[in-house]
């Protein structure tokens, strides 16, 4: 059996999301067309293998305990793997014990502001799903806890006035979503999404949405907190293109 969420999320948590060794933030910023690089690994102090680096001496059922475990860059990783004569098991306890240590001690920096940081567990998407029904539209804002949207520019009145009224329609149902119980309930939700989409569909505006995973962090927050947000743009469709999982365009246009 591998490294379970559990483990893996009490680990980064304790480590706050920093190599034990380097120090540095196991997560490389954003770009305007990329997710954040995740480079944090899970390194075992006693390895898991009996031909592995420091291996033995430890219970089967503690291998993947996160007692276990130090959470180091994918550098310092292959160093401690290559090099355990020096990187001995008293040692990383050691670093790791000194390393979280660190990590609960800090105040007044980084850590005491509320963040969001993407959560490494989920992929992030990289484009728009179509949305052409009220159902998978209305499950993503069951899941959501935030909203964020995108609109065009240059439209005419009525055209702004109908985005504007379906987008406040979604941030209304975000706010009750889950306090709907019934299925009648979620079903008229459904519908009410799908008579706009209709109607946005006859003035040839197409939506697209996505879900977004972060954790919250910072502040008051003892753990970070799973905080999806959904994202909805309404487009034309002259202005659509079809495109894989990672925003490779299936027919590119034409220069």
């Amino acid at each position: 059996m591998g490294v379970s969420d559990k483990t893996r999320k009490i680990l980064w948590i304790q480590a706050g999301g920093f190599c034990a060794i380097c120090r540095k933030q196991v997560i490389t910023p954003g770009t305007e067309s990329d997710d954040p690089s995740v480079f944090g690994e899970e390194a075992h102090i006693v390895a898991r293998s009996e031909g592995g680096p420091r291996a033995g001496g430890l219970a089967e059922d503690l291998i993947n305990h996160h007692s276990n475990l130090i959470l180091l860059c994918s550098k310092d990783h292959k160093r401690v793997d290559d090099q355990p004569n020096h990187f001995t098991v008293e040692r990383l306890r050691r670093i790791k014990s000194e390393h979280e240590a660190r990590v609960r001690s800090m105040e007044g920096t980084e850590k005491d502001r509320l963040r969001l940081v993407p959560d490494p567990e989920f992929p992030q998407p990289k484009v728009l799903k179509l949305i052409t029904r009220g159902n998978p539209l209305w499950n993503m804002i069951k899941e959501s806890l935030a909203f964020e949207y995108g609109l065009p520019d240059d439209l005419r009145d009525d055209e702004e006035d109908l985005i504007i009224e379906f987008l406040d329609l979604i941030r209304d149902y975000l706010d009750i979503a889950r306090e709907l119980d019934s299925v009648r309930e979620n079903r008229d939700a459904e519908k009410g999404i799908q008579q706009y989409i209709s109607r946005l569909a006859e003035r040839d505006f197409l939506v697209g949405a996505y879900v977004r995973h972060f954790l919250l962090t910072g502040g008051n927050v003892e753990m970070p907190t799973p905080w999806p947000m959904l994202r909805v743009e309404v487009q034309p469709a002259a202005l659509a293109e079809v495109a894989d999982k990672d925003g490779t365009p299936y027919f590119p246009r034409e220069s």
